[in-house]
Order: C-alpha cells, then sequence, then structure tokens
C-alpha cells in the first residue's frame, strides 16, 4: 500500500491540477461579458471536440509506460507518437478554419445561432492542443516508466500556470469574447507542459534509458495491434462529451444546460482524476508481489474518499458556494446542477474501479476487452439521451450526467467479467 501510494500521489495531483482548469476557466468565464453564451460555446462546443479529435493520442501515457523498456522501442514508439499527432492536428485544422464546421459541427450538435462563432474563434485557437498532448503523455509515460512520476506532477503544475496566466489577464481587462481567451489560455497551458516534458526526458534518454534491455522489438504492426484497441477505447470515452452536448441541444432548458455544462463537468473531472491517475500506477505495480491485492484495497479506499466528497458538496452548502459563488453560473442553473451533483455521486468511486480493470488487462497485453467496455459505455450513454430527448421532460444537463453515470457502472462490470475470464483461462492453460 505505500509503495502504491507513493506512486499515485504524484500522479494523482499531476491530474487533480489538471482536473482545477476546467473549474478556472469556468470562473473566469461567467465573470466576463455574455457568460452564458461563452460558457456554452467552451463547455458545451469547441472543448468536448477538441477532446474528441485528440482522443486517440490519450492513451500514449499507457502505451510508453509498458512499451518504452529499451531505446530502440523508444525510439520507434516517439515515431509512431508525433505521426498520430500530426495527422489529427490536421483534422482539427481542417474542421476549424474551412467550412467543415459549418457542415459538421454544427448541425450534429445542433448548436444555438449565438454559440457559433464564439465556438468556432475558440476552436481555432485550440489548433495545437492535439500535437501537444501526444507530445506530453508519450514523454510522461516514459517518466513514469523510470521511476521519476514526480517530475509529471512538475509539469502539471508548469500547464496550470500557461493556463492561468492569460485567464487573469483577460479578467483583469475585462476582455470580450471569453470563449477565445479560454482556447489561448488552454493551448498555452498545454504546450508549456509538452516541453517541460520533453525536456526531462532527456536525462532518462542518456541515463537508464541507456541500459534497458527488452525481450522484443517493436514494429507497426505488433504496436497497432497492441495501441489500437487503446486508441478506440479513448475515441469512444471523448467521444461522449459531443454526444453529451448533441443531447443536451435537443432537450428542455437548452441554453442554460450548456452554460452550466461545464462546472458540473468541471466537478466530475477534477473529483474523478486522481482515479484516473490509477491506471497508471496499476500498469506499474501488476506484476509486483502482492501487487494486485494492494491496488485493489488502496482503489476501495481511495474510491470511497471521493465519491464521498461529491455527496458533501451535493448534500451540503457547498454546493452554491462551487457553482455560484465560483463558478459564477446562471442563477437560474442552480436546480438542474445540484440535481446532476446528486448523480455524479458514484463516478469517482467507478473511475478507479475502471482503471483498476483497465490496468491490469494492459498489464498482460489484452487490450480489447478495454475498447469493448467502453462501446458499452457509449451505446448506453446513446440509448439514454435519445430516450429523454424523446421524452422532453427532463434538463439536458441532468440527463446526460445520468447517462454518464449508467455508463460507468455497465463499463466497469463488463471490465471486471471479461477480467475473470481472462484469469482463469490463463490459471487453466
Amino acid at each position: 500500500m505505500r509503495l502504491v501510494l507513493a506512486t499515485w500521489w504524484p500522479l494523482a495531483a499531476s491530474w487533480v491540477l489538471m482536473g482545477v482548469e476546467m473549474p478556472l476557466i469556468t470562473a473566469v468565464l461567467g465573470r466576463l461579458p455574455d457568460e452564458t453564451v461563452q460558457l456554452a460555446a467552451y463547455g458545451g462546443v469547441f472543448f468536448p471536440l477538441s477532446l474528441a479529435i485528440e482522443a486517440p493520442v490519450i492513451m500514449l501515457l499507457a502505451a510508453s509506460t509498458r512499451l518504452c523498456d529499451s531505446p530502440t522501442n523508444y525510439r520507434f514508439l516517439q515515431r509512431f507518437s508525433r505521426v498520430l499527432g500530426i495527422g489529427l492536428t490536421g483534422v482539427h485544422g481542417l474542421i476549424a478554419f474551412t467550412p467543415l464546421f459549418d457542415l459538421i459541427v454544427v448541425p450534429l450538435l445542433d448548436t444555438p445561432e449565438a454559440v457559433v462563432e464564439p465556438a468556432r474563434l475558440g476552436f481555432q485557437f485550440m489548433l495545437p492542443f492535439t500535437i501537444a498532448v501526444a507530445e506530453r503523455r508519450f514523454h510522461q509515460g516514459v517518466l513514469i516508466r523510470f521511476g521519476r512520476q514526480r517530475q509529471v506532477g512538475i509539469g502539471t503544475l508548469i500547464r496550470l500556470v500557461g493556463t492561468s496566466t492569460p485567464m487573469v489577464i483577460a479578467l483583469v481587462l475585462g476582455a470580450e469574447n471569453g470563449a477565445a481567451i479560454a482556447g489561448i489560455a488552454i493551448s498555452c497551458g498545454v504546450v508549456s507542459e509538452a516541453i517541460y516534458a520533453r525536456i526531462c526526458v532527456f536525462s532518462v534518454e542518456r541515463g537508464p534509458m541507456l541500459t534497458a534491455v527488452s525481450e522484443r522489438v517493436l514494429d507497426l504492426a505488433t504496436t497497432i495491434r497492441f495501441y489500437f484497441p487503446l486508441a478506440l477505447t479513448s475515441v469512444l470515452s471523448l467521444a461522449s462529451y459531443p454526444f453529451c452536448s448533441a443531447g443536451m441541444n435537443r432537450m428542455p432548458e437548452a441554453l442554460t444546460s450548456l452554460a452550466i455544462w461545464s462546472a458540473v463537468s468541471g466537478l466530475g473531472f477534477f473529483t474523478r482524476s486522481s482515479g484516473m491517475a490509477f491506471n497508471e500506477v496499476v500498469i506499474r505495480h501488476a506484476g509486483d508481489p502482492g501487487g494486485r491485492r494492494a491496488l485493489r484495497r488502496f482503489m476501495l479506499v481511495a474510491g470511497t474518499i471521493m465519491s464521498g466528497i461529491v455527496a458533501l458538496i451535493a448534500a451540503t452548502p457547498l454546493g452554491e458556494a462551487w457553482y455560484i459563488g465560483l463558478e459564477r453560473i446562471p442563477e437560474n442553473g442552480m436546480d438542474l446542477a445540484r440535481i446532476a451533483t446528486w448523480l455524479l455521486i458514484p463516478m469517482p468511486f467507478l473511475t478507479f474501479v475502471i482503471s483498476y480493470w483497465q490496468g491490469l488487462l494492459v498489464d498482460v497485453h489484452e487490450t480489447r476487452p478495454i475498447s469493448e467496455g467502453v462501446a458499452i459505455g457509449l451505446a448506453t450513454i446513446a440509448i439514454v439521451l435519445v430516450a429523454f430527448v424523446w421524452i422532453g421532460t427532463l434538463g439536458g444537463a441532468v440527463a446526460a450526467t445520468l447517462a454518464l453515470t449508467l455508463a460507468s457502472i455497465l463499463q466497469a462490470a463488463w471490465l471486471g467479467w471479461r477480467w475473470r475470464v481472462i484469469r482463469k483461462r490463463a490459471e487453466a492453460g
């Protein structure tokens, strides 16, 4: 448990700092002119869309943690990650700077007319996002592999400073077009963190990497076979964000739901972030003597604590302090936000559970069940959202939160079942 904690807390701190980013941006946008439209453009359109495009690079962290075990494999996976990042950045640019935005994004998300142009501008400023995330997560995986996870936390602190600086300047100046400021701030943050992570890896390249020896040599076929299910996992997972936006746009109180969504989802990400960090901890220690038992105990304790924090916010005046005092959501959205927060309570615990099963599966190179679980979750989200669009009686933010929670329950159950089947098959063999 102590070893798990020592590996986990720097990574958790890194994820928590990332979790601060969305509430911070929401809090600033809530204090700038035209806050409802700008919040809707940021939280309901261009940020979810940017996440969906960069989704295939998310799992580079897990891949480099597991596979960068020799200089040759490191260099091969580095080239692979850069080709992937540059290609997806090209997709982002095509959508942002051509009529594809109007042809694809606006009708797909059923974006309110007032939100379209602020969302387009913010999305354009997000162009460096995907390539910077690819570089950052690949090199952070190398740092974790060689026991330098504290540098990951320092990098996230640098990112937070990079994101905060443009937002603070905008707040002081009372700048208009907050969505564009948000796009600039996020890009500044991820680029600065990517540069720091690359600098940190130089010492690994000249040190422990030189003597690392692997039994395998990566090639394109092996890498794709390992990475494709992981990439599909993140694609399906992050596709839920534009799904939710599209659903909310077709439900009652659409603009209010979009305006509060960045605050609600920001709280969800903040409280789930330490559970997301647990995935790499499981990959790192699953093969240690007694590792699985210690990881399971840690999962139960930490997941319960984080879900308890959400319950405290939902049941006490901390809810108003978060949403009205800090995030400055429209006051007519508080009722929706509180109901959504009650529905968020299981999510931190479920995130730890999902990370535990995923990490065990990656450790034994069985990545297909991970994408299966996410596909089940995404299908659940789609079914729930379509049902509530048809019923037409529930606020969009509440329906979206319910869909995400139900999806996580089914995803966790599937992963647990698949792991048990694979483990029994291995023991029998």
